[in-house]
């Protein structure tokens, strides 16, 4: 992804600078999951699932701080997201942003916070710029959403602890610039490991987590010519494999398509990715 869309139609103009809008996913995965957005000077994290000392390393890895932090939103209540919510918070005085269902759950183990600001499905929150949409999931949380982040024209999706593809879940993640997708589990070995009866139902009812297959399902639906990169997420280590999860992501968006395509993992961060 280039630094600079080109020149302008003058010959003698300089070059014009693109608009950034960058991300890392730090963790990403049943032990934590947490991703680090900035533009336009405004940075923000969904989730913290790790602890604010791991967070903290992960954001020193990519060159950033959580001083910086303008903000923290939470898609759910679930622990592998908000594991280190509460002191995160309250160490750096940073405002939280979630769903009213979601702080109800959670409140018991975040604690008292600086600040709590509602979000609601399709009331997208504005930093300067740096515009956060939330749109309803379909999971076993009490009112868990996903982010559609908006900066001058780039979109980047996130869409993971979803139990099964929606129309309005797609529908939301059309014409993206990036998309971090859940690709949690692939079936047979689900069905063949070590997990409990109940568990493997949760995993794969309808509010549980995105298959391989039903990865690809969603990104056969949502591929376009200007997708220029995919990030799978949210990989079970027991049950999934990440070439598993390649070989079906590829194949649903086209073994010609150009699509840039890397796995998220559970213990080391991504590189600091302008999208």
């Amino acid at each position: 992804m280039s630094d600079y869309e080109g020149t302008d139609t003058l010959a003698t103009s300089p070059a014009r600078p693109r608009p950034h809008l960058k991300f890392s996913v730090l963790s990403s995965g049943s032990g934590g999951n947490s991703v680090y957005i900035e533009a336009g000077g405004k940075c923000v994290l969904i989730d913290a699932g790790l602890s604010e000392k791991k967070l903290s390393q992960r954001m020193a890895h990519i060159g950033r701080s959580l001083n910086k932090l303008d903000a923290v939103f939470a898609t759910h209540e679930h622990s592998d997201h908000i594991r280190g919510m509460g002191p995160l918070l309250r160490k750096h005085q940073l405002p939280l942003y979630t769903t009213e269902g979601t702080y109800d759950r959670a409140q018991h183990c975040l604690g008292k916070l600086p600040g709590f600001f509602r979000i609601r499905a399709g009331q997208p929150v504005d930093f300067d710029g740096l515009v956060v949409e939330p749109y309803a999931t379909p999971h076993d949380a009490e009112e868990s959403v996903a982010f559609v982040i908006h900066y001058r024209g780039l979109r980047l999706g996130l869409a993971t602890d979803l139990g099964k593809v929606t129309a309005a879940v797609a529908g939301k993640l059309q014409k993206l610039d990036a998309l971090l997708i859940e690709s949690n589990h692939d079936v047979e070995m689900l069905d063949a490991g070590p997990y409990p009866w109940v568990t493997k139902k949760r995993i794969r009812s309808d509010v549980g987590h995105l298959s391989n297959e039903a990865c690809g399902e969603m990104l056969a639906t949502v591929k376009h010519s200007g997708l220029r990169l995919v990030v799978l997420m949210h990989m079970s280590e027991t049950n999934n494999h990440p070439e598993l999860a390649r070989i079906t992501a590829r194949q649903a968006l086209g073994r010609d398509d150009a699509t840039e395509m890397i796995v998220a993992e559970q213990n080391h961060p991504t590189p600091l990715i302008a999208v």
